[in-house]
């Protein structure tokens, strides 16, 4: 079987492994989009992280897409991509990482641990009370495998936690599991909202100015605050920029965004009660490593007639 790298940075670190995981496979690295193009056509197994922009309909031997992480709007849509083709990603293989991640940013916007930080670099001895996490409400909008994680750590702090997904069923730890159209009253029920859903044309804008509002402090919630690990597009980064610097939302902590690397000049890097976290929630020790592991298990199913893991529905972009 036919295996090819595509990756702009690190394609040949990756075509190395993938040759220790897989001895025997034929293996060839792609650095530049227009390799990629020429040589769709003799591709069976393709391994990347990004492919967008091409016309599939020339990819007549290709056989599986192995994503090098668990969103796949980095390929998807993609034009002309034969039916038979399977797409799978790492869907939860790194959801202890992100879920933590999440609940990480989540404390130090509680705890304020930004002001710590820039008190101490200013040698000023200042205490403040916080409220605990303990009693508030949670609102954990995506419960894939991470959201989901993300809720059972929220109950066991003591929160109460609701959610949104896209077929309402239980999730253990979340007392009330709501459908897309219910977003904002679930939203206005939370005292803070982690948002983990993957970006997709019913998902992108999601997080708008309508549901940040949605999520505004009150008497009884002086301080509500947002956590995005999902996928940059999801939140409407204007209306959030407008809400923190209106005093409308007491915090937030992103981990992605719309444009990445985040630009220097992006109005975000200074706006008031925000940490900008470099899209690092799911960079486990390893990340290579398993990534390769996820993709010999599944063209070793290819080969053996086996059914493949992290399977993406193509349909639904996720």
């Amino acid at each position: 079987m036919r295996l090819h790298v595509y990756h702009a940075r690190a394609a040949p670190r990756i075509e190395a492994a993938v040759r220790e995981a897989l001895p025997g496979h034929d293996v060839t690295a792609w650095t530049r989009p227009e390799e990629l193009a020429a040589g769709l056509g003799e591709v069976e197994v393709l391994f990347t992280a990004t492919a967008p922009g091409l016309d599939w309909s020339g990819a007549t031997r290709l056989r599986l897409v192995q994503l090098m992480g668990a969103g796949a709007d980095g390929l998807l849509p993609a034009d002309g991509l034969p039916a038979g083709v399977q797409v799978a990603g790492l869907r939860g293989v790194f959801a202890a990482e992100a879920s933590e991640h999440a609940i990480a940013l989540l404390l130090a916007l509680a705890r304020g641990l930004p002001t710590l930080v820039a008190r101490q670099a200013e040698r000023r001895w200042r205490p403040f009370a916080s409220a605990p996490l303990e009693g508030s409400t949670l609102c954990v909008v995506g419960l894939g495998a991470i959201g989901a994680r993300v809720a059972r750590i929220g109950a066991a702090l003591g929160m109460r936690v609701v959610g949104v997904r896209r077929r309402p069923a239980p999730v253990a730890g979340v007392e009330r599991v709501r459908g897309p159209d219910e977003l904002l009253d679930a939203l206005a029920e939370a005292d803070h909202a982690v948002i983990t859903l993957p970006l997709t044309p019913g998902t992108r804008g999601l997080i708008d100015a309508d549901a940040l509002a949605a999520l505004r402090p009150t008497p009884t919630r002086p301080t509500a605050r947002l956590v995005q690990v999902g996928r940059g597009g999801v939140l409407d980064e204007a209306a959030l920029l407008a809400a923190l610097r209106d005093g409308r939302l007491g915090g937030a902590a992103l981990d992605v965004f719309e444009e990445e690397p985040l630009p220097p000049e992006s109005p975000l890097w200074d706006a008031p009660n925000l940490i900008v976290s470099p899209h690092l929630a799911g960079l486990g020790l390893r990340y290579l490593e398993r990534a390769v592991e996820a993709l010999a298990d599944n063209v070793r199913s290819l080969d053996e007639g086996r059914p493949l893991r992290g399977l993406v529905d193509v349909g639904a972009g996720y």
